[in-house]
């Protein structure tokens, strides 16, 4: 009875899946061959054929599948980056994804600013969220000259622009008055 069973199981596989045929289109990879129409994605069935495939252990993966199971996806758009795309803080970008939150300039290699999780360019930094010097009233970006800041009574100054208003001599990192909205050193202060 089992040698029936084994030869009736072997006839119905050879009828379902017949060896391949010299001139047939067939697959074959790493030494297995297939009949075209059986050679299918693991994951979800769909014949692969003559298409591209994507081995992972004993399985293949149609690109699509390969895509949503393996690679990464873009912390903004949520779609899988195929080829290229940048790291941020170890987080997946497609290049075009990762640009200045107000005028959309790719970001990727470039200078910028992240501020509670938005991202700037130099130029939107410096002219839409940066605070303004209280001396010269420009922006204090943190780049270059005037990276250091002081700050004294919500308002904020490049350490450059920190001088008294009577002699002008720098008070950055030394003591000072602050009269009526001016800053003044002790000297001149006491001259008021």
């Amino acid at each position: 009875m089992q040698t029936l069973q084994n030869t009736l199981s072997g006839a119905i596989q050879l009828f379902l899946h017949p060896p391949p045929l010299t001139g047939d289109q067939n697959v074959e990879y790493k030494g297995t061959v297939w009949h075209k129409d059986c050679f299918t994605c693991s994951n979800c069935k769909q014949v692969i054929g003559t298409g591209s495939f994507f081995p992972k252990g004993e399985d293949f993966y149609c690109a699509t599948c390969h895509e949503a199971k393996f690679a990464k996806h873009c912390v903004k758009c949520n779609k899988a980056i195929t080829s290229g795309g940048i790291t941020y803080q170890d987080q997946p970008w497609h290049a075009e994804c990762f640009v200045c939150v107000t005028c959309s300039k790719k970001l990727a290699g470039q200078r910028f600013t992240a501020v509670e999780d938005q991202y700037y360019c130099v130029d939107c930094y410096k002219n839409f969220v940066a605070k303004k010097c209280a001396g010269c009233k420009n922006p204090i970006t943190g780049f270059g000259k005037g990276s250091s800041v002081v700050a004294y009574e919500g308002q904020s100054w490049h350490d450059y622009c920190f001088h008294c208003k009577k002699c002008s001599m720098n008070l950055a990192n030394k003591r000072f008055v602050f009269h009526q909205e001016q800053v003044y050193c002790p000297d001149c202060a006491k001259k008021l």
